[in-house]
């Protein structure tokens, strides 16, 4: 693979569209109801401008971040997401992996295809967990006690599915997690065999922390059966109780929920609409980073993802209240690929951009970016005469 030929994150999207059945390449690329949402996290970004700056000596760069005393070599890492196996087999161990040579965070879903203890395994404190409730308390709990027995240091609580988004793409295709093969499936699956074939000796990907966590050979997690449990602030309180190191609440989208996790004592809040894959009338991520960091001040941790494709996106979120950034679809496109290094390349790419950003707006770290780099046009000056 001539990875000269991937430089920006859309290349990845194009190369992974060819390799993967339809259904996969939609379940990843999809969002709620007709995608608007997706969108208006995309274009929340274009609308954004930043300001060039001249006659500053910005000859050393240095974009590493600390956030809550933890250093990383850059200021964005992976989100958490579910069944990644599904672009393919190795997907999971390759984004460990990469996670591991390159100095950033991986988040391990819950819905994972692999365990948080093989994943820690590869990658150590590169790796974090992030929580979704399950059939049961205890069982959720156990998940919990294993993150914390591992050594695992940030916990992420994910609150923003109370119920699965209705994604018109995967009707359609018939896509379902785990894989349930009929007639368009399997022609979907047969006309891509290099997605295909690797399949038939690793076999279809599956929840990894599904098992021992409930009774009766009822699921832990589930997709589609209501099985999952709804967070709510006692939980969330209970939960701040048991867990000692980093926790993060990830979904929140108004400035009430924000003080809510505030008030029980959370390291940080995360601002996200899921990627657009809940609901279809969610506001761009990108606003609501604005509108909460306004309301909270500084002095509170803002984790943020939602419509991020390039560094200078980065930036911007960046300069606009986040401390820390995380993408999720791009680096599932480059793990379908199928080729560590093409993820690897990718956060190469992403700081890359970062560093060249901030040398045309005269920053020569992360910590002066803040409002001042945003471009804003003013009508009343910029009239002549």
């Amino acid at each position: 693979m001539n990875l000269n030929l991937l430089q920006t994150l859309d290349d990845f999207r194009k190369k992974a569209k060819i390799k993967l059945p339809k259904m996969v390449f939609g379940y990843i690329d999809g969002g709620a109801g007709n995608g608007l949402a997706v969108d208006r996290n995309l274009e929340s970004f274009k609308k954004i401008l930043l300001q060039p700056r001249a006659l500053k000596d910005v000859s050393q760069r240095n974009q590493s971040k600390i956030l809550l005393s933890e250093k990383w070599q850059h200021a964005f890492g992976i989100a958490p997401m579910g069944l990644c196996n599904v672009a393919n087999p190795m997907s999971d161990i390759m984004l460990a992996h990469s996670v591991n040579k390159s100095g950033i965070p991986l988040c391990v879903s819950t819905a994972a295809s692999t365990t948080m203890e093989k994943m820690y395994e590869i990658a150590g404190d590169n790796i974090w967990f992030q929580l979704y409730m399950g059939s049961s308390k205890e069982g959720t709990f156990k998940l919990v006690d294993r993150a914390k027995e591992l050594g695992i240091r940030n916990l992420i609580l994910s609150v923003d599915v109370p119920a699965q988004g209705y994604r018109p793409t995967e009707v359609r295709d018939g896509f379902k997690a785990p894989f349930v093969f009929g007639t368009q499936q399997l022609l979907d699956c047969a006309t891509h065999p290099s997605w295909s074939i690797p399949y038939i000796f690793s076999g279809i990907p599956k929840f990894a922390h599904n098992f021992g966590l409930s009774e009766g050979g009822r699921p832990f997690f589930d997709r589609y059966s209501g099985t999952r449990l709804i967070a709510d602030l006692d939980f969330l309180k209970s939960l701040r109780d048991r867990w000692k190191g980093n926790l993060y609440v990830k979904g929140i989208t108004c400035v009430q929920d924000a003080y809510d996790c505030i008030n029980c004592g959370c390291s940080g809040i995360y601002v996200s609409n899921h990627g657009g894959r809940q609901l279809e009338s969610a506001p761009a991520a990108l606003d609501l980073l604005r509108l909460i960091r306004n309301e909270l001040g500084f002095q509170f941790p803002i984790m943020f993802d939602g419509g991020v494709r390039t560094g200078e996106d980065i930036i911007k979120a960046l300069a606009l209240g986040a401390d820390f950034v995380f993408l999720g679809r791009p680096f599932l496109f480059a793990s379908a690929l199928g080729y560590r290094p093409a993820i690897v390349h990718l956060i190469n790419i992403l700081g890359k951009q970062i560093d060249s950003a901030m040398a045309q707006i005269g920053c020569t770290s992360l910590e002066e970016l803040n409002s001042q780099v945003i471009y804003r046009f003013d009508k009343q000056k910029a009239k002549v005469g």
